[in-house]
């Protein structure tokens, strides 16, 4: 008995080992989540600009191996790598990851096209391993509360709602290019509130319609902008809802994200970037506020925490519980099946953006 417990005790202090592949904006929101969890280790990170990962090893007072090839860092023996990639490596990186044991946290989308993903899909049943598809906002406190509150059948039928997110565009240069991103507003800001409103309803998509533009083709630094940086689109949901969604690039305020619901019984509305517990107004203007906000003069509204706010904190942890039981019945949600879903949404979306037409939605069948 004496030997099962420490046995136990050994499995249970042991660290999860993961390396993280890429060290711009959203691999930081991963690292400082992660640092918050004490079963895990950040063994590594990988950039092809060493100085970024070292200054992020830094700043959050970690040690891990630096690489300048992730090929390098694939061939450690770690757990689960946290892929924070351009769209166009999301494949092929997640594929390698996989074949050599490691478990994969892959960002929104899960790639640039189906046919990519349903490759991933098949490559992580090869290896039993899991992808677990990166949608913060299912795990933010707000979100949460109103998935809550919909199941409980607290506003009744869902008959109407909208999703919005913008802000005054990307990071980095390759989001505006069509090679590297697949697409532009839509697959970078539309895709989360799709997944949101799919996971919020309990319903699938039968039918979409969209339009996109664009209207800022001249992005100075980041070059010439080949997607669209403006999308409006509507949900025909498999209960004859409609839910229209609003993604743009090009509003010069910071980062906003808004859903609401509409029911027979009542509505909900949820806005976690407006619901700041903090008003401040400056006239020479501050540090850091919020994600893409453009100045901090005048009156803002910063986010103390924007990891848990907006449900990177809670996300990271859940999927490392997902790791620590995969022998379980534990099942990871979302997970690669829930992305290629998502994913599927929006293509058909491109595809009514050429026709101007309402289209139907192909989930692909995988065998």
């Amino acid at each position: 008995m004496k030997i099962q417990i420490r046995e136990y005790l050994k499995v249970n202090i042991m660290k999860l080992k993961i390396g993280i592949i890429g060290a711009g904006f959203i691999a930081e929101r991963h690292i400082h989540a992660f640092c918050q969890i004490p079963e895990v280790e950040i063994a590594g990170i990988c950039s092809r600009n060493t100085e970024k990962a070292l200054i992020l090893a830094r700043k959050y007072n970690i040690q891990p191996e630096i690489f300048s090839d992730y090929q390098i860092l694939l061939n450690q023996e770690y757990d689960a790598v946290s892929i924070c990639l351009p769209n166009y490596l999301h494949k092929d990186v997640a594929i390698q990851a996989l074949s050599k044991g490691m478990h994969v946290f892959i960002e929104k989308p899960l790639a640039r096209t189906v046919a990519e993903g349903v490759e991933m899909i098949h490559a992580a049943r090869k290896s039993q391993r899991m992808i677990m598809y990166c949608e913060n906002n299912m795990f933010a406190p707000a979100f949460v509360k109103a998935k809550e509150l919909i199941d409980s059948g607290s506003i009744g039928d869902i008959f109407m709602g909208r999703g919005r997110e913008h802000h005054s565009g990307p990071h980095s240069a390759w989001f505006y290019k069509k090679h590297d991103a697949g697409g532009g507003s839509l697959i970078d800001l539309g895709i989360h509130d799709i997944a949101c409103i799919v996971w919020l309803t309990g319903m699938d998509v039968k039918e979409v319609f969209c339009q996109i533009q664009t209207n800022q083709p001249d992005r100075h630094d980041f070059g010439r902008c080949e997607v669209e940086d403006n999308a409006i689109g509507i949900l025909y949901m498999e209960n004859g809802a409609q839910i229209s969604i609003e993604e743009s690039w090009t509003v010069p305020s910071s980062f906003d994200v808004k859903i609401e619901l509409y029911g027979e019984n009542g509505q909900i509305i949820v806005n976690p970037s407006r619901m700041a517990p903090m008003e401040v107004f400056c006239t020479q203007g501050y540090g850091y506020a919020v994600e893409k906000a453009s100045t901090t003069k005048g009156w803002t509204f910063p986010i103390p925490d924007e990891n848990s706010t907006f449900g990177y904190l809670q996300e990271m942890n859940y999927f490392v519980r997902c790791i620590q039981q995969q022998n379980s019945e534990m099942k990871v949600f979302p997970d690669g099946i829930f992305g290629l879903k998502i994913l599927a949404i929006v293509e058909a979306m491109y595809v009514s953006a050429q026709s101007r037409k309402i289209e139907k939605v192909e989930y692909p069948l995988i065998n």
